[in-house]
Order: C-alpha cells, then structure tokens, then sequence
C-alpha cells in the first residue's frame, strides 16, 4: 500500500519534474540558508524575496515568459536592493534594519502595481508569489539545475571566505579581505536561488524554505559542514514530502513544503538531542537538584564547623527548605554516601562528603576572589555570583583560577580558602561581640549570610586586617573605634564579624 502511494505519483512526467526541481530547491536554499543565519540576515533574505518581484515583472513584460529573462530581470533587482540598502546605511542616519524595511516594501509595492497593470496575465504572475511545482517545464527545470550548480559551486569554492567573513568579519578585514566584496557576491548568490525557487514555492513562502532548513540544522550541530549538509537534507525532504501531500491530498505545493519543513523545525525545537527545549528542561531540573544536594552538603560541613546542631529541622531552616524537600534530597546524598545520620536523626559528613564540602567552598571562595578583584565586582554581591558559578567549574578550571590569582590564602571576606588537597587552614578568633569594653582586635573575617550587613561594614571600611577598638557598649550595640573614626555596631553585625584579639 504504501509502495503504490509512493510510486504512483511518478508515472506522470510532470510530478517527476516538479519532484525533481522541488529537490533542488530544498537542497540550495538549505545550504545557503545556513549562512544566512549565522549572518543574521533572515530579514534581508525576506526582503531580497520580495524585492525581486518588479524585476520579474519587468522583465515579463519585456521578454514575455522566456526563463531567462525572467532569471535576469529578478537577480538584477535582488543586486540593485541590495546596493540600495547599503547606500542607504552609508550614507544617512538610518540603520540597517529600517533600511531594509524601507527599500524592500518599497520594491515589493512597485511589483504588485506592476502586477495590477496586467489583467490578462494575472494568474500566470500568481504562480511567482505562490508557487506551482507542478507546472515546471523542462525548460525550467534546465534553470533550475543551472542555477543550483553554480549556487553549489560557489559555496564549495569561496567557502572559506563565507565562513570567515560570517564568523569573525573584525578578522576577515583585519587579514584583508573584502567582506562588502564577499556581501554582495552574497546578495547576488542568494538573489539567483531566490529565483530558482519561484517555481516552487513563489516569492512570498521562499523565506521559510531560506531560513528554516538552515535553522533547523543550527539545533542539532554545532559545526557548520555537517550544518550544511543537514540544512540541504531538510530541505530536500520537506520538498519531497510535501510534493506527495500536493498530489494526495489536493493542497498547495509551496504551502505544503512550508509546512512540512516548519513542523520539522518545532520538532527539532523540541526534541534536539542538545539543543531541544525537553533535554534543556530535564538538564535544569537535574542541575537544580545537584545544586541543591551540593548546598546541604555545604550547610552540614558549615553547622559542625560553628558546632551548631545538625538535625532535619536545623538544616532546612539553614537552607529556607521544606522538611519534606530536604529530606527527598538527603536520601539521594545518602545513596552517594556523602552524608550519614545518627540514631537522634543528627546528620553528618561522611570522609567523601566532607572531600566534597571542601571542594565545592574552593570552587566558591575562589570565585568570590576572582570576581572581587578581576571584575570590581563589590564585596556584598561577590557570594551570590559565586553560589551560582561553583557547581560548574570543572577542576582543571578551578586550579588554572588558583594558579592565576597567586593562590589566595583567603578569600575577600577573609574565610580561609582551602588547598586543591583538600586541607584548610582554620582561623582561631571568636565574634566581635564576645570582646569586652577597652579590648582590641583585628578582623579577619566576615560572614556574607546577609549581603545588607556586608555593604554597611564595607562602606565603613571594617574588612579583613583592620584593627579596632571596642570603647562601650550599650543595649545590644557596640561601639567601636578604628583609627580617628568612631561606628557603632548592631548586635547582627558583631555576631558576624569575626577578630583575632590583640
């Protein structure tokens, strides 16, 4: 059954020219799409489509119907909107986009007051906006494969050229080439295969068999010969397969390719092995449960650090998690063996876990560093960056920082970073708050749990290595004297601000 829906359609002549030519059409669009994507050029595409329009009317009424003169009148007009659009982006104000805009309405309204002109060949014209595969000639098709080899000769023979000039077109000047040269060969190349596919999908559906092969293939690979191909490939199939819809089901030709080839993109846009938005959805449901599994870890190391209870409730309260959340994570953390819980449900690190701990508060004190000098990056924001940046640098990275910055000893709140061997050199002091009225002492470090806390000591230049003075106490607060200037410190202030007594 399905051997008969396929060979059927292939008895008649005509259906194996419009295969033929919808073929090639979907293979020189795919390829030359590509390009036009990493370009950014899709609207200039779209306008190139339909400023090409007068230029095929013009040379119709010249030259009648004859291919060739059809071929020269569009490809001349595609040549002369592209000058224009340059011309007009030199020379004025006006950017590029809005001279695309400009030029291309412009030219496309001259080819449907042109078209107006000529009521007696109107539905002939037609088939240059819509297309009409199925009434290819051999003459056409002849054009066609011309023009879909010189295409394909061109990309194979200046591809390095494209693919430089497209990548990195600061470099392609800077080694002297001429990339307004390599645009207009571009325009020129793309004006010819916009009038390769006139036939099949008509001006106005040409811009989808343009961009979305090519951007179809994007999703799927990151190199651009295999995008190439692929875009070639998806074109071709979606000409074939909505050639077989034409002729089963009585629809459009050009709308039906159009269709088929926009599905594949949506489906591609779904399910691309790296790109798709499911595997993108699954990868941040996967990420956020290890990042969440490397916080508890961290919290427990930190609460037995300070010597503070390590219990279900402590934990969660610690992280601003639900009970029943953490204790679905901590389950996943004991499979890996990092934690272990006790008979009064007190938890702790197993020897992996705290490897573990220490390797993730490296990637993050290291992070803090490199942030606070290398970007200026102020000190109360530098702990919410580097939260979200230490589950994802890989080790070789994290040393390659270490080894950049001159293996920091401490990071900018004055936390000890520990060693790639995962040794850390603890600090002996005690709170701010636990010194009494006439003592002295340096701070060495700062706690970041409350960025508002860290910006009032920043501004009043209480950071690590300062020394100062408690002169009173008063109700909670403390005042406190560095140098000639005098602060007064609430209670959550002193609590997280850590000194060595002098």
């Amino acid at each position: 059954m399905m051997y008969d829906l396929f060979i059927e359609p292939l008895q008649y002549q005509f259906v194996q020219r419009a295969l033929i030519a919808s073929v090639l059409v979907g293979i020189i669009n795919g390829a030359l799409g590509c390009f036009i994507i990493l370009r950014r050029m899709a609207f200039i595409g779209d306008a190139l489509s339909h400023a090409v329009l007068p230029g095929v009317v013009i040379a119709f009424i010249l030259a009648g119907k004859g291919n060739i003169a059809l071929f020269l009148g569009a490809v001349f007009a595609g040549v002369v909107t592209a000058l224009l659009i340059g011309f007009v982006n030199r020379n004025s104000r006006i950017k590029e986009d809005s001279a695309i805009g400009v030029i291309f309405i412009g030219m496309f309204a001259l080819g449907v007051l042109l078209i107006s002109r000529l009521h007696a060949v109107h539905l002939d014209l037609q088939h240059f906006l819509f297309g009409d595969p199925l009434g290819v000639s051999p003459a056409d098709l002849y054009l066609t494969g011309i023009i879909g080899i010189i295409i394909l000769l061109s990309i194979t023979l200046f591809y390095k050229q494209l693919q430089l000039s497209s990548f990195d077109p600061i470099m392609a000047t800077a080694i002297g080439m001429n990339t307004a040269l390599v645009h207009y060969f571009l325009m020129g190349i793309l004006s010819m295969t916009i009038v390769a596919s006139l036939q099949a999908v008509g001006i106005i559906l040409v811009v989808a068999m343009l961009i979305t092969p090519g951007a179809t293939a994007y999703l799927l690979t990151d190199r651009l010969p295999r995008m190439i191909v692929l875009a070639s490939f998806i074109g071709a199939f979606a000409a074939v397969t909505g050639m077989y819809i034409s002729y089963w089901m009585n629809y459009s030709s050009g709308a039906a390719m159009v269709i088929v080839v926009t599905l594949l993109f949506l489906l591609t846009l779904v399910f691309a092995p790296k790109q798709g938005i499911l595997i993108k959805s699954l990868q941040r449901k996967h990420a956020q449960k290890r990042y969440i599994r490397d916080d508890i870890v961290k919290a427990v190391y930190h609460l037995t650090k300070d010597k503070e209870v390590t219990n279900q409730s402590r934990i969660a309260e610690y992280l601003g998690l639900s009970v029943p959340v953490l204790q679905k994570m901590l389950r996943s953390i004991k499979r890996k063996k990092l934690v272990e819980s006790t008979d009064n449900n007190t938890i702790h690190l197993t020897a992996d876990g705290e490897k573990h701990a220490l390797k993730l508060i490296r990637s993050h004190r290291l992070w803090e560093t490199y942030l606070a000098e290398q970007t200026g990056l102020g000190w109360e924001h530098v702990d919410e960056e580097a939260e979200r940046l230490e589950h994802e640098l890989p080790d070789d990275l994290v040393d390659e920082i270490d080894r950049r910055l001159g293996y920091p000893q401490h990071d900018p709140h004055g936390a000890p970073i520990p060693q790639k061997d995962g040794t850390i050199r603890e600090t002996d002091d005690y709170p701010l708050a636990s010194l009494d009225i006439g003592e002295s002492g340096v701070i060495t470090r700062v706690s970041d749990q409350l960025p508002e806390v860290l910006a009032t000591l920043w501004k009043a230049g209480l950071v690590p290595n300062v020394q100062l003075t408690v002169t009173d106490r008063d109700n909670g607060t403390m005042h406190i004297q560095v140098a000639e200037n005098t602060y007064t410190l609430d209670e959550t202030a002193t609590t997280r601000v850590m000194v060595r007594k002098v």
